[in-house]
């Protein structure tokens, strides 16, 4: 087969979207070395790329290209599958032999508008309509997300498929004691405290997770706030400082994704209070390191966490509270057999079985 991908965020993003799709890309180009693999993007890091394997930048200039346009050169290099790993698939004419597939990751901007400037809900509202239309086939990345695009956009249910992701290849990995400690050094972590890892923004909730923190800190080990900066950020801040929670409550904003790993093994438990989610990427990550798990009983966290994982109302301080108590109470748990269904090798030869 001949398979392209939107490899935009394959090159370019070192986050969740970007390690979607060089867990995908990679898995499939090792395990099917005789297909070809054409990866779409303006400006292509093109070393180290495999035989069969083919970066494909635009001929002409690019403006809008990837956008509109791009179908020459996937009509060129006669593919077979186009696939769209971000939300998103071309505008235009389609050569008629290609079939298309495009994975979509969470309609979080029609349950929470306000979260979204006009213009930025407009577009992500836009390019998932035109790509369900021109799809003929969707990977949700959870049944949750699945629902939501059936539910909200109607999306043909024989269209639908879910199919989790995993996580970061280097959350997978085995490390050192001494790197641990290494990292605990660096950050002055303590030596036990419950971690919440994500960024500061209105969704992720983090002023509940305070709020309930602050009401039985006394009974509870310290806290640690990781994630890049955001809108909330100032006011997780000021909620700190208010509550005089300074020595129980340490907030990170500069721990690059290579450290996370030893962040969680740092870490003795984690927590998950966020509004909403289309997967929830850090509850595998956590569940990587063995950390005992109390999350926001939502639909997609129920649908992911093991049976053992605490749920709460994050809106209800007390039993949100309690949840706290009640999690520090466990020790390590072995999630074996919860980790099966977010393999890459499983969600790869999943993907690839569309293409066939």
């Amino acid at each position: 087969m001949q398979i392209g991908f939107d490899a935009k965020r394959y090159f370019h993003n070192r986050t969740g979207l970007g390690n979607y799709s060089r867990d995908l890309i990679n898995t499939l180009i090792h395990q099917h070395p005789d297909d070809r693999f054409f990866l779409y993007d303006k400006h292509p890091e093109i070393e180290q790329l495999p035989q069969h394997v083919v970066a494909v930048p635009p001929l002409n200039g690019g403006f809008l290209w990837r956008e509109r346009g791009i179908q020459t050169e996937i009509k060129r290099y006669q593919l077979d599958v186009f696939h769209g790993l971000s939300n998103e698939l071309p505008f235009g004419k389609w050569p008629d032999r290609v079939k298309k597939i495009v994975s979509i990751h969470d309609v979080i901007f029609k349950h929470y508008p306000e979260h979204y400037a006009f213009l930025d809900r407009s577009i992500y509202h836009y390019k998932t309509r035109h790509a369900i239309a021109v799809a003929d086939e969707i990977i949700a990345t959870s049944n949750a997300t699945a629902q939501d695009l059936i539910n909200l956009y109607q999306a043909p249910v024989d269209k639908v498929k879910v199919v989790y992701q995993t996580c970061g290849e280097q959350h997978r990995a085995t490390y050192s004691l001494s790197a641990i400690q290494t990292l605990q050094a660096k950050y002055r972590l303590p030596e036990q405290f419950i971690v919440y890892v994500s960024s500061f923004q209105t969704r992720k909730n983090h002023l509940a997770l305070l709020k309930a923190y602050a009401a039985v800190s006394d009974k509870l080990p310290p806290l640690v706030l990781a994630g890049k900066s955001g809108d909330t950020l100032n006011d997780v801040k000021r909620f700190v400082q208010e509550h005089q929670l300074s020595n129980r409550v340490q907030i990170l904003t500069e721990v690059d994704n290579a450290e996370l790993p030893l962040l969680y093994r740092a870490a003795s438990w984690f927590v998950y209070p966020s509004m909403i989610e289309g997967f929830g990427i850090p509850l595998i990550e956590a569940a990587h390191a063995g950390l005992p798990m109390a999350v926001n009983d939502i639909p997609v966290f129920k649908e992911l966490a093991s049976d053992d994982a605490i749920l709460f109302n994050a809106s209800e301080v007390d039993t949100f509270s309690e949840a706290l108590l009640s999690l520090t109470q466990r020790g390590k748990i072995d999630y074996t057999d919860m980790l099966k269904a977010f393999d890459p090798l499983v969600s790869a030869e999943a993907v690839y079985a569309l293409y066939k």
